[in-house]
Order: structure tokens, then C-alpha cells, then sequence
């Protein structure tokens, strides 16, 4: 009736899952949110007319980044702007509980 696996290495082969398979694209060298960010300060100086004070942001953000991922996790720059952005808005503290209290509901 069926086929029996001949047990070749190959059928193995297409079955593992990469270990690299969720890691990001650089652009530039720099992960997506760090030249996102970047570029978001370059146009908002030329924008303002003030290109010197946005290029200068654009530059210490992409140096400071590099820095700052030496030694660090992967994804420690996205989870720290997530984590921020949840202790500034205000409106997220008042109508959903702190992380910590949540509870399941079955």
C-alpha cells in the first residue's frame, strides 16, 4: 500500500528548521529599526530646515546603536522602544492591567 522511507539523509534533510531562519535582513549593515530610526531624524531636520541637527542625530544614532549591540541580545533595541512606548502612553496604563498581573482565562 505505502511506501516505506528508504532513510535517506535527505528526507531528514527537509524536515530541520534553519537556526538562523528568524534572524532580521540587515539594510546597510544596520538591523531595520536602527536605519528606520535614523532616517526618520534625517528628514525630520531637512524638513525643519535644520539638515546639520538631523545628520547629526541620523549618525549618533547609527553609532551609538552599533555600540550599544555589542554584547546585547538580539532584538534588545526593539523590546527597549517596546517597553518605553508602553510606560509613556498613558492611555495603556490606565485600561489594560500591568504584564505582570495578567492571567489566563480559560
Amino acid at each position: 500500500m505505502g511506501q516505506k522511507s528508504s532513510g535517506n539523509s535527505d528526507d531528514a534533510f527537509s524536515r530541520q528548521i534553519p537556526v538562523h531562519a528568524d534572524k532580521v535582513v540587515p539594510i546597510l549593515f544596520w538591523e531595520p529599526v536602527e536605519f528606520a530610526i535614523a532616517v526618520t531624524l534625517l528628514m525630520v531636520g531637512m524638513f525643519t530646515h535644520l539638515f546639520l541637527v538631523g545628520a547629526v542625530g541620523c549618525v549618533a544614532v547609527l553609532y551609538g546603536a552599533a555600540k550599544l549591540r555589542k554584547g546585547a541580545k538580539r532584538g534588545a533595541a526593539q523590546h527597549f522602544l517596546w517597553a518605553s512606548g508602553l510606560q509613556v502612553d498613558n492611555d495603556l496604563r490606565r485600561w489594560f492591567p500591568p504584564a505582570h498581573m495578567n492571567e489566563l482565562i480559560e
